[in-house]
C-alpha cells in the first residue's frame, strides 16, 4: 500500500458476493472513493467457501467468520410460504433471546483492526449499521485509537426504528450513548432520520446524507411489451404489503379488461397474491444487481409500496433504480413523504395514497396509458444522473477530506 495515501477501512457484514441494497451501498463506497487518494480495506463477514482475503474494485477485502452457536436463517425468494414462515418465527425467537447475533465476528473484527493498523496506519474507519456489531467492533478499536476518524454510517434508524421491540430499542439507545464520544461523523441514507440521531448523539459534529442511488450505465429502454408488464423488486415485510395495490389493480382490470403481467424480483411469497393474478405473475430469485436492473428496465412500469405508518423519510434503495430506468413508477405510498416528492420532482411516475384504492387505480391507469400510447416520460436525464452512486460518494469523500483536515 502507498505511504502517500490515506488509509480508509470499511467495516460491514454486507459485501459481495452477498446480494442486496446494503451490499450495493457498501460496494459503492469502496468502488467510488478515490483510489488515487486512498488505500481502501474492507473488513466483512465470511460465509461458505469465500476466500479469507481478495481484492474487489481495488479494495483489499478481509473476511471473518461468525462462529456463533445461534444464527438467523435467511429467507429465500420463491420458497414455500410455510418454510418462509418457520424461518421468520425462528428469527423472531432468536431476536428475543440474543442481542448479539454477530458477537463472534464483532470480536474478531476488533482484533483484525488492530493488526491492520499496525501494518498500515488507519486514518478513517467507516462502519455501517445494521447490524450494530459493525459499530461496536469499531468502538472497541477507536476507544484505544482516538486519533482515527470514525464515520458511523446509518442505513436505517437505530433506537428510532418503529419496528423494533422495546428491549432492542433500549439496547440501541445505550449503544448510541456509548459510541457518541468516539464518532467523528454520521452518514445516513435519508436526511429524515437526522432529527433522531442528533438527539441521541449530540457530541457528533458532522452529519451528512448519502443517498443509496443507482449504480449502472444502462440506457433507458424505449421498449413496450406485448402485455402491460409491472415489476416489483425486493421483499415485502411487516406492514409493507401489496394488498391495496391488488385492490386497485382489480378495479383497473374490471374496467379496462386488459391483460397484465406481474414480475416479482427477489420477493418472498409472504403475502396474499389474489388467485386471479397467479397465472400472470412471475417470481424471480434474488438476482445480481445487473441482472435485476435488466429485468426492471425491460418492464413497462415499476411498483413501489410503502405504507403510511408514521415512519417518515424512507426512500428504499429500489426507488433510485426505478427512476434510473425511466419507466413509470406506480407509487403506492405516503404522498407527503420523501419517496413521493422525489418521484414528482423527477416526473418519474404516478403517486397514489397507500390507503386510497381509487387513487391507486388511477395511478395504474396513467402508467398503462403511457404503455398503450407508446409514450416516453419527460424526465430530465441530467437530473437523474445526479442520483448515481458515484455522485453520492463524492459527498462522502468531501466529508472525509474535511475530517482529515482537522
Amino acid at each position: 500500500m502507498s505511504q502517500n495515501k490515506k488509509h480508509i477501512v470499511l467495516v460491514t457484514t454486507w459485501f459481495p458476493p452477498r446480494k442486496g441494497v446494503a451490499v450495493n451501498r457498501m460496494l459503492a463506497f469502496a468502488k467510488y472513493l478515490s483510489h488515487d487518494k486512498f488505500d481502501i480495506s474492507v473488513v466483512t463477514l465470511q460465509k461458505g467457501k469465500e476466500p479469507d482475503q481478495e481484492n474487489i474494485e481495488g479494495a483489499k477485502v478481509y473476511r471473518l467468520r461468525n462462529n456463533s452457536i445461534l444464527s438467523s436463517i435467511p429467507t429465500e425468494a420463491g420458497e414455500p410460504r410455510i418454510i418462509h414462515n418457520l424461518k421468520v418465527v425462528w428469527n423472531v425467537v432468536l431476536n428475543t433471546i440474543t442481542t448479539f447475533e454477530y458477537s463472534a465476528w464483532m470480536k474478531s473484527a476488533a482484533e483484525l483492526l488492530k493488526t491492520i493498523h499496525l501494518e498500515n496506519k488507519i486514518d478513517v474507519i467507516i462502519s455501517s449499521y445494521a447490524p450494530v456489531e459493525a459499530h461496536l467492533a469499531v468502538n472497541i478499536f477507536c476507544k484505544k485509537h482516538p486519533e482515527v476518524k470514525w464515520i458511523a454510517d446509518m442505513r436505517d434508524e437505530m433506537s428510532g426504528n418503529p419496528y423494533i421491540s422495546n428491549r432492542i430499542r433500549n439496547f440501541y439507545k445505550k449503544v448510541e450513548i456509548e459510541i457518541n464520544p468516539h464518532v467523528s461523523a454520521v452518514t445516513m441514507a435519508s436526511q429524515s432520520i437526522f432529527k433522531d440521531l442528533i438527539k441521541s448523539m449530540p457530541m457528533v459534529k458532522y452529519f451528512e446524507e448519502i443517498k443509496n442511488g443507482f449504480d449502472h450505465n444502462i440506457d433507458a429502454q424505449n421498449n413496450f411489451n406485448e402485455v402491460f408488464t409491472i415489476s416489483y423488486a425486493g421483499t415485502f415485510y411487516g406492514d409493507i404489503k401489496p394488498d391495496t395495490f391488488f385492490a386497485g389493480l382489480k378495479k383497473f382490470i374490471s374496467k379496462t379488461k386488459t391483460k397484465i403481467k406481474l414480475r416479482f424480483i427477489g420477493t418472498n411469497r409472504n403475502f396474499n397474491l389474489p388467485e386471479e393474478f397467479e397465472i400472470s405473475s412471475e417470481f424471480y430469485p434474488l438476482l445480481g444487481y445487473s441482472k435485476a436492473i435488466e429485468i426492471i428496465a425491460s418492464s413497462d412500469a415499476t411498483l413501489l409500496v410503502n405504507p403510511k405508518n408514521g415512519r417518515k423519510g424512507v426512500y428504499t434503495g429500489k426507488l433510485f433504480d426505478y427512476v434510473s430506468v425511466m419507466k413509470p413508477i406506480i407509487a403506492v405510498v405516503d404522498p407527503e413523504d420523501v419517496a413521493a416528492k422525489l418521484i414528482e420532482e423527477h416526473n418519474a411516475g404516478f403517486v397514489a395514497d397507500f390507503n386510497n384504492i381509487n387513487e391507486i387505480e388511477q395511478a395504474i391507469l396513467l402508467a398503462y396509458n403511457v404503455w398503450k400510447e407508446k409514450k416516453i416520460l419527460s424526465i430530465d436525464k441530467a437530473k437523474v444522473a445526479m442520483l448515481h452512486r458515484k455522485y453520492q460518494v463524492k459527498k462522502l469523500e468531501a466529508l472525509i477530506d474535511k475530517l482529515l483536515s482537522k
